[in-house]
């Protein structure tokens, strides 16, 4: 039987500042001695950031919303934008010195693969991951994985 708990959710302007306030809102709802935490906190930084910089503004706004939610050993990551005319979410096999283009892996990597997106046309989009609640491995390795594939 799953157990499931919003911790909150907090919209944002789509502006680069507003990725360091997703981040403080991590930590205000999770806290930094949760487990989770870090990967938790890079995730939701990863998809802000893709958020902020490659949505544009729709019939339903110009913000981007992020929940935070547990869900049995889980925390459960969702953010929703307006949306782009520019396409779908997507992983992207980026060469050793590009400089973006890594943030969905970033994700994948922290998620060991439970991610997604949620097309929902002129309404927006969300793009969610499932982080388990107790950690594999370091952050650190998970973030050298996926800046440098192998």
């Amino acid at each position: 039987m799953q157990t499931a708990r919003k911790l909150g959710e907090i919209f944002l302007r789509r502006e680069p500042e507003s990725v360091s306030r997703a981040r403080a809102t991590v930590r205000e709802l999770l806290g930094p001695d949760h487990p989770a935490y870090e990967r938790v906190r890079l995730a939701v930084s990863e998809l802000t950031t893709n958020a902020v910089g490659h949505s544009t503004p729709g019939p339903v706004g110009d913000l981007v919303m992020v929940v935070l939610k547990v869900v049995d050993d889980f925390v459960y990551v969702e953010v929703t934008d307006p949306g782009s005319a520019s396409g779908k979410p997507c992983l992207k096999d980026p060469s050793p010195d590009a400089e973006d283009g890594r943030g969905l892996f970033i994700v994948d990597e922290l998620s060991a693969g439970n991610w997604g997106v949620r097309d929902f046309g002129a309404g927006g989009r969300t793009v969610w991951c499932a982080i388990p609640a107790e950690l594999t491995a370091p952050v650190e390795e998970a973030v050298v994985l996926a800046v440098r594939p192998e």
